[in-house]
């Protein structure tokens, strides 16, 4: 069954964003028409001042783009609501960054009397450092049209601690093209317990003006029905606001040794009192285990399953 279409926008800077959300639109018209909205030069005045093309080389983008095949036409907008609300269409697809404006649109539809439309969703394209493609990016010269980056990613690592920094640039050679920053963060806990872990981590991945990320790595205590295990938790922040959380594996801390931890004495602290050994550079889990598992490659872990979210928008944008 055919389905009148409509999708808006200023598809300014035409990109791979753009191209995925015409083709959903295309595919969803089943062989009806298709209404592309796009934004006036006048709207932009107030709207978008930064847009640096004109209404008819716009145009003349999504032309060149859109296959000559298809039932479609591109109309001037002046308002992001008026036409989708006012006129006769089955279908409105919406951008992960517009699906609160189609909900709007749909309840200012019941308000006038009309069927809401069916919101189709298009999740958005990733450029190279895994941030979402948009032509704001591309404006401010961060990636191309086709989501490569122009320049490094800027990482600020909430901690100055050598194993740290060592485990995340290793980590995240794995993504991207990078600068890391680190910074002492102050104030924290020297033993976190439990949720003071995943605050700890949260502070120290605050992500400052001109930074595209924020690292916040944190190692501490979780109490399970299994004993205590020493674990180290990630949280990844981004400019956009998108937070993305992982640990790596944990190891069972000895039952006596709970009491004196939970007075802040830390994990180190302890093995130094019992063994009358430095762990510094190894870590309590390479002491622990004689060298065989690494303090770095836990951290380092806990940075890949953070990312997790990150790789696939699909799924968790």
């Amino acid at each position: 069954m055919s389905k009148d279409v409509v999708v808006g926008g200023t598809f300014d800077h035409l990109h791979l964003g753009h191209e995925k959300l015409l083709n959903k639109a295309l595919e969803m018209s089943e062989g009806g028409k298709v209404t592309i909205g796009l934004v006036s030069d006048e709207m932009l005045k107030e709207w978008k001042p930064e847009v640096d093309h004109s209404f008819e080389e716009r145009k003349r983008s999504l032309e060149e783009f859109l296959p000559p095949d298809k039932d479609y036409s591109i109309e001037e907008i002046n308002d992001p609501y008026r036409k989708a609300v006012e006129e006769d269409f089955d279908t409105l697809v919406v951008s992960y960054e517009t699906r609160k404006r189609g909900e709007e649109i749909n309840q200012m539809r019941l308000e006038n009397g009309k069927e809401p439309l069916e919101l189709i969703e298009v999740k958005p394209v990733l450029a190279e450092d895994l941030l979402p493609l948009n032509s704001s990016r591309i404006r401010a010269g961060e990636v191309n049209s086709h989501g490569d980056l122009i320049k490094p990613v800027k990482i600020r690592l909430g901690s100055t601690n050598e194993v740290k920094k060592e485990a995340v640039s290793e980590a995240f050679k794995d993504y991207f093209e990078f600068e890391l920053h680190p910074e002492g963060i102050e104030g924290l806990k020297d033993q976190p317990f439990n949720d003071e872990i995943v605050k700890g981590a949260e502070k120290r991945a605050e992500v400052p003006e001109s930074f595209d990320y924020g690292i916040g790595v944190e190692s501490g205590m979780v109490e399970t029905k299994s004993g205590i295990f020493s674990v180290e938790y990630v949280v990844i922040k981004d400019k956009l606001g998108f937070s993305s959380t992982g640990h790596g594996p944990g190891f069972p801390i000895p039952e006596d040794w709970s009491p004196t931890l939970k007075e802040d004495s830390t994990l180190g602290d302890k093995l130094r009192v019992v063994f009358g050994e430095d762990v510094e550079g190894m870590g309590a889990v390479g002491f622990l285990t004689q060298g065989r598992v690494k303090r770095k490659d836990c951290i380092k872990m806990a940075c890949h399953t953070a990312m997790v979210p990150r790789l696939n928008a699909e799924l968790y944008y």
